[in-house]
């Protein structure tokens, strides 16, 4: 999961000044160097793990967050399967609209928020799937592919299945927002978790999330929402850092470019040159064989270790 492809997607959504960096580590001082606004956990879902509505596995929902009328959370239940990361990075920004936040989430989120602000969890679930922008903006990051399945499946236990939730600080209190939750959940005491020590707070509890799986289980992915960096380095003349930092933003802008293209007409064309010069060697029909034979031995052993490979968001 690429921090550029998160990036772009909120610029296109017209929020300015915002970035993302994947995170390598759950060290507290190094997540504080950047100031987070939150952070987008990437875990592959266990599909066994059935939500619970009066007490989660870890934390505590806080219904009356939502309903609050003084500063309520914003928060939206998940209607449809492939946007999870879409709206985690919605449900940090969306909770960052205070003057204290400075944070510039663009016109468009703005009236998006105000429209869904009397809406029930359910109801903003569908706002988001049924916004035009949105929409748009999240399936042009989508993976170019020209096939299209026929037919869809729930997901099973056998699956790898993959979900995106956000941590942030609301109101000086740590959130964790799952859209597949039915509230958002709480951790530690209310007015506990100020932004400045954000850092400190969320890494315990993305630890202890870790730590239900397997020490084998190392799926695992972290992007820390924070200012833009190249802001960051202009104001304290770190010219060396704000290279980096456009040297990054380039190979984001390809590495997006590579993503979106389809590539089936190149390797199309690539094939049939190949197939000429085999057939013209006389090395056809062994090349075949040899082909069928390594892709047999790929599925049996894709389905020894029971691999699947459904995710539950293309971006």
């Amino acid at each position: 999961m690429s921090g550029g492809v998160f990036t772009f997607l909120i610029e296109s959504l017209g929020v300015k000044g915002v970035q993302f960096e994947e995170l390598i580590s759950l060290d507290p001082d190094s997540l504080q160097e950047i100031s987070p606004l939150g952070v987008i956990l990437l875990f592959k879902y266990q599909t066994s793990e059935k939500p619970q509505k009066d007490k989660p596995l870890d934390g505590d929902f806080d219904y009356a967050a939502v309903e609050s009328q003084d500063d309520p959370v914003w928060f939206a239940a998940q209607t449809i399967q492939n946007a999870c990361g879409t709206q985690a990075l919605l449900s940090v920004l969306l909770n960052k609209t205070t003057p204290e936040d400075n944070v510039d989430i663009g016109p468009s989120l703005i009236e998006f928020k105000d429209f869904t602000s009397a809406f029930p969890a359910d109801l903003r679930g569908e706002a988001l799937s049924n916004s035009d922008l949105i929409r748009d903006v999240h399936n042009s990051f989508a993976r170019s592919s020209p096939f299209v399945s026929d037919s869809t499946r729930l997901a099973t236990e056998d699956d790898d299945v993959y979900h995106f939730i956000a941590y942030t600080s609301i109101n000086s209190t740590l959130y964790e927002l799952d859209g597949l939750q039915p509230a958002p959940i709480k951790h530690g005491d209310s007015g506990a978790c100020p932004p400045e020590i954000f850092a400190d707070a969320v890494v315990p509890v993305l630890q202890r999330r870790i730590e239900r799986y397997p020490a084998t289980e190392i799926r695992f992915n972290l992007l820390a929402m924070c200012e833009d960096l190249r802001v960051k380095a202009r104001d304290v003349g770190d010219e060396e850092g704000l290279a980096r930092e456009e040297q990054k933003r380039r190979d984001w802008r390809w590495e997006n470019a590579l993503r979106r293209h389809n590539f089936v007409g190149f390797i199309g064309e690539v094939m049939k040159g190949v197939a000429r010069e085999k057939i013209e060697k006389g090395e056809f029909e062994a090349w075949v064989e040899g082909a069928k034979k390594a892709t047999e031995k790929r599925v049996e052993e894709r389905k020894k270790k029971g691999v699947v490979g459904d995710e539950m968001d293309v971006s």
